[in-house]
């Protein structure tokens, strides 16, 4: 499995398009930054909402915004991919599989991910998305609600520091 995994990883069609394609990488870190701004940005602004702030204002119209956190997401993954799959074309000549094996920050960006994916499925299958959607102005959130939103916070801020952190672990 490993090495399929690690052939896969090291995909010459992503490498052959980094280095034929002048400007390329700049243009998948423009992308892969409006995707965390759209997706971290919605999600900060959200999880404020059931924290408490800026209690005048309703969660419907704000998760009206979430389809745009979504995008955000999907630009993020595929510009994210491209990273890992393309580095030996940019200046660190490191092998994907072998990256993904050893740079902890890489590791630890991922598991951000990986729990913030399951904190979401947590506040749709807790019940805490309805409740959360039918506040109005003024209205405090339920506890619960509030403890899933801190956590999507946290987690949020991990996986952006993580990913600053990635190419030092290169």
């Amino acid at each position: 499995m490993a090495e399929v995994l690690a052939y896969w990883m090291r995909w010459p069609s992503i490498e052959g398009f980094f280095l034929q394609t002048n400007g390329s990488w700049a243009l998948f870190e423009i992308f892969h930054f409006i995707g965390l701004a759209l997706l971290v940005g919605i999600v900060v602004m959200f999880d404020l909402r059931i924290l408490g702030m800026a209690k005048r204002v309703p969660v419907a119209p704000l998760a009206e915004l979430l389809p745009w956190a979504v995008l955000g997401f999907v630009l993020a993954v595929v510009t994210g991919l491209g990273f890992v799959l393309g580095l030996r074309a940019n200046l660190y000549h490191a092998d994907a599989y072998k990256v993904l094996m050893t740079d902890v920050y890489l590791q630890l960006k991922l598991i951000g991910i990986g729990l913030a994916g399951l904190n979401l499925l947590f506040f749709y299958v807790s019940g805490m998305q309805r409740a959360v959607y039918a506040l109005g102005p003024g209205e405090d959130a339920p506890g619960l609600a509030k403890v899933i939103a801190a956590t999507s916070l946290t987690l949020w801020i991990g996986v952006t520091w993580m990913g600053r952190m990635v190419p030092w672990g290169l």
